[in-house]
This record gives C-alpha cells, structure tokens and sequence, in this order.
C-alpha cells in the first residue's frame, strides 16, 4: 500500500506532468496522494497552485540530480531511473554531443517539455 504524500492515508499514482500533458511513465514523475488531495478540492487535478507546486518539486530534484552539464546513458537510466525503453526513447530523441547529452536537454525531456521561468511575481509553464 501506497501511502498519500500530504497525509499518509492510502494513496493512488498521481503523474506530475499528467499523461494528457505528455507525462513519462517514471518514478520520479510519480507521487501518491489520496482521493481527497488527488482529485478533491485542494488537489493538483483542480487547484492550478497545488499542480504548480508539484511541477516545481520535480524540477527542482531533476536540477539536484543533474549538477553537471553533460551525461552518458547509463548515468541518466541509474540517475532518474528510467526503464530501458524509455532511455531508447530519450537517446533517439535528443542530440548528443561529444560530451554526452546535454543537462537541459535530458531536463526538458524528463519534464516533457515543461519548464518552470520565475519572475518576481509568477511562476509559468513554457
């Protein structure tokens, strides 16, 4: 059992980037919330803020796992813990360079084309 990440009752997959979004099916676009903080009121599925939210953890921890400016195959699979056909997808997908495949890149991927631009007063999706 699952467990919901805001308040421990039983949780159901929640994908961060949603499907419909073009969301990627791995764990870190993963997280377990429960009917009420899923699909209620406060939940990321009706409350743009909560969505937000979540979109801004997980590029966050995409930054913290990727410091560097390049990557080799195998580290993004073990770094963010993609399945092997989904790593096929990103290596057709991106270019590579000498060094390897470039840290926005594998970013931008793995957030499905959603990036997060702050200014003072807003967060937006681009």
């Amino acid at each position: 059992m699952n467990k919901c990440v805001v308040c421990g009752k039983e949780g159901d997959t929640h994908h961060i980037i949603h499907k419909d979004e073009g969301g990627l099916e791995y764990p870190l676009n993963r997280i377990y919330l429960c009917n009420e903080h899923h699909r209620g009121i406060n939940g990321p599925h009706r409350d743009p803020e909560v969505d937000m939210k979540y979109k801004k953890e997980l590029q966050m921890t995409l930054h913290e796992l990727f410091p560097d400016s390049f990557y080799r195959e195998e580290d993004i699979r073990k770094r963010a813990k993609l399945s092997n056909s989904l790593l096929r997808t990103l290596v057709k997908t991106l270019k590579r360079d000498k060094e390897g495949f470039r840290k926005v890149d594998i970013i931008d991927f793995l957030m499905s084309g959603y990036q997060l631009v702050e200014d003072d007063e807003h967060d937006f999706l681009i």
